[in-house]
Formats: structure tokens, sequence, C-alpha cells
């Protein structure tokens, strides 16, 4: 029997607590590559794949190194053996970062077709619902290729999506707050093209992300572990 999302959630929450110092390494990079990216994509012409590329780095840092070390349960094993399941790892998390930045690209469109990036969307949330379980087989270097990892998670997540998606709104929930909270206040908004005067309010949100990249991470592996441990 699969533990309750109240299970993975918050038993995730208490190993990244009682194993601070540890999570505190592998935040660091993570996080300059995250910020930095913030910058990269004012990039003239090349700035929304700089952008992509550097936040993959950063989620793929934090992805292989949080499952890694709750699934092997030692820090100093995570990066034994860890830089084909990284590559793997970064390539499937560039290809779904690059895809969430094209969001952008859609409000570049006429007016009449900018509804195209709703269902673009709606889409990759989908997406992302059904290739989760990939991420924590590349980071333990699960058997196959990428894309035979791809097509194993979406049989892994049948049957689960209710308790994937409320474990991600549960992780994801300081980051949905936090722009809510936004959206309920205007005069914090900074005028349209004020890169400077909205850059804390982004650092802070990237922050966020990461903490929740984290957590999700951790809830991922749970899982895997439970669906690899009923299927052998």
């Amino acid at each position: 029997m699969e533990p309750s999302i109240n299970t993975m959630v918050f038993d995730a929450l208490s190993f990244m607590r009682a194993n601070a110092k540890v999570f505190r390494k592998y935040l660091f990079l993570p996080i300059v590559f995250s910020v930095a990216s913030l910058f990269l994509i004012k990039v003239p012409v090349a700035g929304l794949s700089l952008a992509a590329v550097s936040n993959s780095i950063a989620m793929a840092l934090i992805g292989v190194s949080a499952t890694r070390f709750y699934l092997l349960g030692k820090s100093e094993k995570v990066a034994d053996g860890a830089n084909r399941p990284f590559a793997r790892f970064f390539f499937l998390t560039f290809v779904m970062t690059f895809m969430g930045h094209m969001s952008e690209v859609f409000m570049l469109l006429p007016d009449s077709i900018k509804g195209m990036a709703v269902v673009w969307m709606l889409f990759g949330l989908w997406l992302n619902l059904k290739i989760c379980l990939a991420f924590p087989a590349l980071a333990m270097d699960h058997p196959g290729t990428v894309m035979d990892n791809v097509k194993s998670s979406f049989d892994w997540t049948r049957g689960r999506a209710m308790i994937i998606i409320f474990a991600f709104l549960i992780c994801y929930g300081p980051v949905i707050f936090f722009t809510f909270m936004l959206m309920q206040v205007p005069d914090l908004a900074p005028a349209e093209g004020d890169f400077w005067g909205g850059l804390p309010q982004l650092v802070f949100s990237n922050l966020l992300t990461i903490f929740s990249m984290l957590w999700s991470s951790l809830v991922m592996a749970r899982l895997y572990k439970e669906v690899q441990t009923s299927t052998s």
C-alpha cells in the first residue's frame, strides 16, 4: 500500500529539516544559476536559450542531488557515478524548461491567437504530470534511454494522478501563495519594462521555486521508490 499524500510531503519536509546542513551545500550553485537566468534572458536573440540552460542546470543540480541523497541514504555517495544521471536529467529538464519558456513567445503573437498560450500551458502541465517519475529514475540511472524512462513514467503515473497533483500543489504552495499575493496588491508590481524595479520580486520568487523544486524532488523520489517496490 502506497503512503498517503500527507505522509510523503511532510516526511520529505522532515527529511530536509533533519539534513539542513547537507542541503545547504546542494542549494548554493542552483541558486546562482537560477538568479543568473534572470539576467541571461535579457541577452538579445539568444536570451531565451541561455536562460533555459541556466535554469535547467539549477534544476538538475537540485533534482539529482536531492534524489540520490534521499534514496542512497548517504551524502558521500551522491556524486558516485552521477555524471551520466546528471547529463540525462539535465537533458530532460532543459527540454521541459525550454517548452515552458516558449509560452513567452506566444505573447508576441497577434491578439487573435494569443489564447494558444493557455493551450500550451495546459499541455505542459499535463506532460509534466505524466513524466514526473522519469526524473528520479534518471537521477538513479534507471536502465534504458531517456525516452524509455519517459515512456515508463507514463505507466508509473497511471492511476496516481491525484496523489501527484496534490503533492505538487502542496510543494509549490509557497510559490503559488506568493504569486497570488502579488496579484492582490497591484501597487507592488513595478512598471512594465522596469527590470531593476522588479528584480527583488523575481529573485525571491526564484528562491521559493528552488525550495519547492527540492521539496518536490524528495516527494517524487519517495513515490518512485514505492512504485519500483510494488512492481518488483
